[in-house]
């Protein structure tokens, strides 16, 4: 440090011997000594028409700080080669494979791995229909729990990209587990096969709870556009797991050789959006939206904003929350186990193919019409989401579902209403959805979209709850004798 006196005398007020007093005590007081911020603010006090400083660490730390503040108040940059809206593409993609994984290999896990003889007891069987419900159950609870947790340890402004990546690792370790347990013959093991299968969707869901709930939360803060990609890769999840399920099978006839190919296909797409999320951070149209959230004074204590913030968008959330009860209380359970009645296809497709991959593509295009229009608004949201609830809510019940069982007479059995309804169902979702993440920032401050959307996420998974219990009384509804 370098004191340059510009004038021989010194202030009129203090004497050069007090002025070395004052000052050795101000070093001996710092922790730091010369590093401390407040050691150079508060030694250059009494002199500071008279005496110049040279800048110690701080100050260029500061000045660099002052120079990215700038950087960030300006134009934002372009995302060249669109690379981080591919990236967000890929890290949607990831955040639903676990979950579409199980779900699209519901014969493997029903017809293969569970599959019942005269000798099976009631419990076997029991876990065997029901299967996709408790998939449902297992997958949501801790999805729910975690994206609750997640939102109340995280900064009031920014999400953790550390836990996406901690998030993903866990996921491909489980997944791996879960190639193992296909090589293996569990024929006599049926009910521990079924609880470890069980534990291994508790533990990969709540990691890609974690993992979405983040993803939300940076893709909020990003243009709209950007939030759109994020929804759009988690709905080509269920594209791609449904074509390498379809492909899988054609290939091999082999159930083992079949489930092989197709969790091997999810872990592949996992672990390339593991080695993209370190990109993604760095690419400058990423660094100026954070940085510009950074830059901002907290308004407010971490502990009570999110409550706060869901008054502001409770009405987003009840929509979002109805919206997934009605397609998961339907899909996968119900709809899986429609069975055709007269289009001329081999049953092993039926369900891959207009129910997985119909409902599945569909999906993937509600997120075209984002492009255009947003509708209906945040206010009349409600009227839309009431109307698909009353239509598509009995819907699948009342067409051929569970023929072999069913004492509730089957009123709207038919191939091509089961096909065009699956189709709306996929379609709707998304839109709907969409609109959703879009509403959410309109309706906040800033500095709370991050924290907003993440709250938004945790109702799709209170939906995807809601809707996983209430599949489990279908099958008791139709076969019960009215």
């Amino acid at each position: 440090m370098i004191i340059r006196l510009e004038s021989s005398s010194l202030i009129p007020s203090i004497t050069m011997a007090e002025f070395e007093v004052q000052t050795n005590n101000k070093i001996s007081s710092q922790t730091n000594s010369v590093f401390s911020s407040d050691y150079c603010k508060e030694l250059y006090v009494p002199s500071i028409d008279n005496i110049k400083d040279e800048p110690c660490v701080d100050d260029v730390r500061s000045f660099q700080y002052k120079d990215s503040v700038a950087s960030c108040t300006g134009e934002p940059p372009k995302d060249k080669w669109q690379a981080l809206l591919i990236i967000l593409l890929i890290q949607g993609l990831a955040t639903t494979l676990p979950w579409n994984m199980f779900i699209n290999a519901q014969s493997y896990f029903q017809d293969y791995k569970l599959m019942t003889t005269s000798n099976s007891t009631d419990m076997e069987r029991h876990y065997q229909s029901s299967f996709m419900s408790y998939v449902t159950i297992c997958s949501m609870i801790p999805s729910v729990l975690l994206s609750v947790i997640n939102v109340f340890i995280t900064n009031s402004k920014m999400a953790s990209p550390m836990r996406m990546i901690v998030a993903k690792l866990v996921m491909l370790i489980l997944l791996a587990v879960t190639i193992a347990l296909a090589t293996v013959d569990t024929s006599e093991y049926v009910v521990t096969f079924f609880i470890v299968t069980m534990v291994i969707i508790v533990f990969t869901n709540g990691a890609s709870a974690i993992y979405t709930n983040c993803l939300f939360g940076i893709g909020s803060i990003l243009p709209r556009r950007f939030i759109t990609a994020v929804i759009s890769g988690t709905n080509m999840a269920g594209v791609l797991t449904s074509i390498s399920s379809i492909v899988s099978i054609a290939i091999s006839s082999n159930a083992t050789t079949s489930a092989l190919l197709y969790f091997s296909s999810t872990i592949f797409i996992v672990a390339i959006a593991l080695i993209t999320n370190k990109i993604f951070h760095r690419l400058p149209l990423y660094v100026h939206c954070t940085n510009k959230i950074k830059i901002k004074p907290e308004k407010q204590s971490p502990r009570s904003q999110p409550w706060k913030i869901f008054k502001k968008i409770w009405t987003v959330c009840f929509n979002m929350w109805l919206t997934v009860v009605v397609t998961i209380m339907n899909f996968p359970n119900v709809a899986s186990q429609v069975k055709r009645i007269s289009i001329p296809i081999d049953d092993v497709y039926w369900t891959p193919i207009f129910c997985f991959l119909n409902y599945n593509i569909f999906n993937v295009m509600g997120s075209v019409p984002i492009k255009w229009t947003v509708w209906p608004g945040p206010k009349r949201m409600w009227i839309v989401v009431l109307i698909r609830t009353l239509i598509l809510g009995p819907f699948f019940i009342l067409n051929n579902y569970l023929p072999e069982e069913r004492v509730l007479p089957a009123y709207l059995a038919n191939d091509y209403a089961f096909i065009f309804a699956v189709s709306i169902l996929g379609l709707t979702n998304t839109y709907l959805i969409n609109n959703y993440y879009i509403y959410t920032p309109s309706l906040l401050d800033e500095d709370d979209v991050a924290v907003g959307g993440m709250i938004v996420n945790i109702f799709m998974f209170l939906g995807m709850l809601s809707g996983g219990l209430l599949s489990m009384f279908t099958h008791p509804l139709i076969t019960y004798a009215w």
